[in-house]
């Protein structure tokens, strides 16, 4: 097991007059305290005494049923049954490494890929195989020749891992043409497919392009789905969707982690749903972070040198910079921290140990006028450095 680079990372951030693009954490602004303020009083008064309490390893049925309904808008056929609660999508991360792998196996992964998952795996001892991604996401003429070359060894990868809409780190989302072709080649080597989506509400423009599991008819997608970025990340509120057939070997692993996923914000996200106040919850997030991420693109216009490139993403909460090639993030990241600006260096989500020229920036968690300062820091250094 290694240390996560980015809770790391988070250490030096809390220095005074740090400006932090590093964590991936939601604007605080957004958190809708009166609502779950409102809700948990009358969870206790009402409901106190099983709210309180030990719940089921699955999740309670309330919310698992609530948030069946909510995904009914993915055109696909979810049940209760269907879904896992988990504590945080870290959590499922771990549940699907522990179920699938063995010492040495391998799992396919984007080139960069979310460090969460990385470590999950490289914790459980799986080989990691890096597929490159470009602006559609991982690249299928890539992978479908990786596949030939591993069957013709007599290997075959536990499964494929993909982050597929506003990717953390680099903000692609992968095309409607990929997902299927995707799925081709996973019905044809006969491997599961783990779509971890935690930004999928997080467009800002562009049109919505349909989950994974929703195009799945052979019940190989596991997706995984998170509250920490829609509603607050303090609820530890995530969840597993997954065929029933896979579900009890699921529930035994996450039983000896925490026995179940806290029952009391469980209720208190159940009667968020019941409600209806999720999609204007949704709506006012993506106007605050739509207007961060314009200001973060405008800056970069304004004050990045020349040989300096970065991605322009429709939604999600990061975009990828890219140095030129000499250049190692990595090496100035003291530097950067010299004046007073954060980032995540670019190596820290490749499979490979490559990416030393790149870093990924948040916008979601500083102010528009933070952002500005920021990055005129940012470049300003870089410039120097050059």
């Amino acid at each position: 097991m290694k240390r996560s680079e980015i809770r790391e990372l988070l250490k030096v951030t809390r220095q005074p007059g740090m400006i932090s693009f590093a964590g991936g954490l939601p604007g605080p602004e957004t958190f809708p305290v009166k609502d779950l303020e409102d809700i948990s009083c009358q969870i206790l008064r009402e409901k106190g005494a099983l709210a309180l309490q030990y719940g089921t390893t699955e999740g309670e049925i309330a919310f698992r049923e609530e948030i069946a309904k909510w995904l009914d808008r993915e055109k696909a056929t979810i049940k209760a049954e269907n879904i896992f609660v988990t504590t945080g999508s870290q959590q499922g991360l771990d549940i699907v490494s522990k179920v699938f792998l063995d010492p040495r196996d391998t799992v396919i992964v984007e080139i960069p890929s979310y460090i969460g998952g990385l470590q999950a795996f490289c914790a459980y001892r799986a080989k990691m195989i890096g597929v490159p991604q470009d602006d559609d996401g991982m690249r299928m003429d890539l992978l479908e020749k990786l596949l030939g070359r591993l069957a013709k060894r007599g290997k075959k990868p536990k499964f494929i891992y993909v982050v597929p809409d506003f990717q953390n780190p680099s903000g692609a989302t992968m095309s409607l043409e990929r997902r299927k072709e995707l799925l081709r080649l996973a019905y044809q080597y006969e491997l599961p497919i783990v779509e971890d989506s935690p930004y999928r509400d997080l467009r800002y423009k562009g049109e919505t392009v349909p989950a994974i599991y929703s195009l799945d008819n052979q019940k190989q997608v596991i997706a995984l789905g998170t509250f920490s970025k829609l509603l607050a990340p303090g609820l530890r509120l995530a969840w597993i969707i997954a065929p029933v057939e896979w579900m009890d070997r699921m529930i035994v692993a996450k039983q000896s982690m925490d026995l179940c996923s806290p029952t009391y914000t469980q209720f208190i996200a159940a009667e968020y749903l019941k409600r209806g106040l999720l999609p204007r919850q949704i709506d006012n997030i993506r106007k605050v972070y739509g207007r961060k991420l314009e200001a973060m693109l405008t800056a970069l216009e304004t004050y990045m040198p020349k040989g300096v490139k970065w991605s322009k993403p429709e939604g999600g909460l990061f975009l990828w910079v890219k140095l030129p090639k000499k250049m190692s993030a990595n090496e100035l990241f003291p530097k950067a921290v010299e004046n007073k600006v954060a980032y995540v260096v670019g190596s820290a989500f490749h499979c490979d140990g490559k990416g030393q020229n790149a870093m990924r920036l948040n916008f979601s968690y500083p102010s528009e006028q933070q952002i500005d300062e920021g990055i005129q820091r940012l470049a300003k250094m870089i410039k120097e450095n050059m």
